[in-house]
């Protein structure tokens, strides 16, 4: 006998199938979340204008600079180039001035003396061109190229330290390395810039290290901003990379290794530094 029989006579035997409980309802699922499209970080996330009055025709123009702190350190390379996720920031370490030419790293961004000034007046305002005074929303390498050129006569012409032009040397080798990197070299035509950026880097690292060999015994203390140690490991990096001078490398090194005053990190790279260089010295052998 079926559990609700017997009802018929009340005019509800249709219903004696019923069930007597009811299956669980299943709730309608939620849909699922759209995924966040990725976000394309492009170069000018990292970028911000800011104004300068140039110290040689007193013209103010905005620059693009990187703003402090927007950009994470990924990376160093063994002479010291920063590098960075999303954005070449040695792109934009010169001030330039489109008016009259003067141009200067942003490190040595400062009032000249009059002297200078009249050389840079003399040698540079009186033949400059006027570039176009807009500022574009990122510097390419080849406007950078050009900048630091600027920079570095500049610093020819008003007479500047053997430190301040070896350091623009060496900015722009670094420059010139990302430049490298940025083609695309599995091209006929990639592999050509790349090969004359890597001539053209060597041949300002060997003048870097030039600028700095000679700085070292003529200017005092920080040199380019750089203290003792860290200028005698940057000056074997460069002996190292460029493969010349390489006994006078292991003794900076080993100075480095063993100074008092040197930090953890700098005697943990010079340490690294000077086991490459016996490598290379026992491969030469």
């Amino acid at each position: 006998m079926g559990l609700l029989d017997g009802l018929e006579g009340f005019g509800l035997g249709g219903l004696k199938t019923v069930k007597l409980y009811e299956e669980p309802k299943e709730e309608p699922k939620a849909p699922e979340p759209e995924p966040e499209p990725e976000k394309v970080v492009d170069e000018t996330d990292f970028l911000m204008d800011k104004e300068y009055e140039c110290h040689i025709c007193g013209k103010k123009t905005k620059q693009r600079i990187v703003r402090t702190g927007r950009a994470k350190l990924k990376a160093t390379d063994l002479d010291l180039r920063p590098v960075y996720d999303g954005i070449d920031v040695v792109k934009y370490g010169v001030v330039l001035c489109p008016y009259c030419g003067y141009a200067v790293l942003t490190n040595y961004y400062a009032p000249l003396p009059k002297p200078h000034r009249q050389l840079i007046k003399e040698n540079i305002c009186s033949r400059f061109k006027q570039m176009p005074a807009f500022m574009p929303k990122k510097i390419t390498y080849e406007d950078a190229l050009t900048r630091y050129k600027l920079a570095l006569l500049n610093a020819v012409v008003r007479q500047g330290k053997n430190s301040e032009k070896a350091f623009i040397c060496l900015k722009t080798a670094w420059l010139l390395r990302g430049m490298r990197y940025s083609y695309d070299i599995e091209t006929a035509e990639g592999r050509k810039m790349a090969i004359v950026c890597k001539k053209d880097e060597r041949e300002y690292l060997l003048n870097a290290l030039e600028g700095f060999q000679k700085a070292r015994t003529t200017e005092p203390p920080p040199i380019a901003g750089m203290d003792d140690n860290t200028m005698d490991y940057l000056i074997a990096a460069l002996c190292v990379e460029l493969n010349q001078d390489l006994d006078v490398a292991a003794k900076l090194l080993s100075n480095v290794k063993t100074a008092r005053n040197a930090t953890k990190s700098q005697k943990d790279r010079a340490a690294e530094m000077l086991e490459r260089l016996k490598n290379m010295m026992r491969e030469a052998q």
